[in-house]
């Protein structure tokens, strides 16, 4: 049987995620690449995503003449383990959600093999093959842990490969903010031989709410007059870091 995350594991990989570790005594390696660092803690704490260097994240901002405006900013990076999200969301539209008591639901969109004409072709200009289905909020005006279940898109309709409680993702939010972290061996352990994620790979982000499913946002987007004349975007391609 594949080897599958413990819960504490998990839980000890998000208080301490890091691939340009110090082992050397306090000294740097000069024969290491220091470009290749990505050093993020999924703790609600987002300073350490403003230290990233700017080449391993590629990142979408709202089209002011898109047909959302909740959403304010994404970006994504990956290294050989992990994928991260950040969101930030549009201040007041996030206050008045939780307020109102949603949990602002989100499916986070994957195409792993740059190949687009098949999968879900709606939403965003290129087509997606996976998504991951969840909520941010509890319902009670707080955000909540990041938990979701993975669906492949299979002869036109959603089928699920893995289940919720599941430790593929998890995610931690404060304020405007939340930060997400998506586990690619238990990803990769559960779809497709020629579907895994390998170094590059396509993602965007759909949000919900508005009294549950109701569109909230879509990123990336884009202007009205673009985009098919619906404001959909590109997905975002991501170029793991080593």
């Amino acid at each position: 049987m594949k080897r599958i995350f413990t819960f504490l594991a998990m839980t000890a990989m998000i208080l301490a995620v890091s691939c340009n570790k110090d082992d050397n005594g306090g000294k740097k390696d000069k024969n290491k690449d220091e470009k290749a660092g990505i050093a993020l803690k999924i703790d609600g704490n987002f300073d350490d995503w403003a230290a990233l260097k700017t080449e391993v994240v590629v990142s979408a901002k709202n089209d002011p003449n898109s047909p959302w405006d909740a959403v304010s900013e994404i970006r994504c990076c990956a290294d050989a383990d992990f994928v991260y999200y950040y969101i930030k969301f549009n201040k007041e539209a996030v206050k008045e959600q939780l307020e109102n008591n949603e949990t602002l639901p989100i499916r986070l969109c994957i195409n792993t093999d740059g190949e687009f004409t098949s999968g879900y072709a709606n939403y965003f200009l290129e087509a997606y093959d996976f998504i991951i289905e969840g909520a941010l909020a509890d319902g009670e005006g707080n955000f909540t842990d990041y938990d979701g279940t993975l669906h492949q898109r299979v002869d036109g309709s959603w089928t699920a490969l893995l289940e919720p409680n599941n430790n593929l993702v998890a995610g931690k939010g404060e304020g405007n903010e939340y930060e997400i972290l998506l586990a690619r061996e238990l990803f990769n352990n559960a779809v497709p031989a020629d579907q895994k994620m390998g170094d590059e790979f396509y993602t965007g982000i759909r949000f919900y709410g508005n009294g549950g499913w109701g569109e909230l946002s879509n990123m990336p987007n884009s202007s009205v007059e673009e985009g098919e004349g619906n404001g959909w975007g590109h997905l975002l391609k991501v170029t793991t870091v080593k």
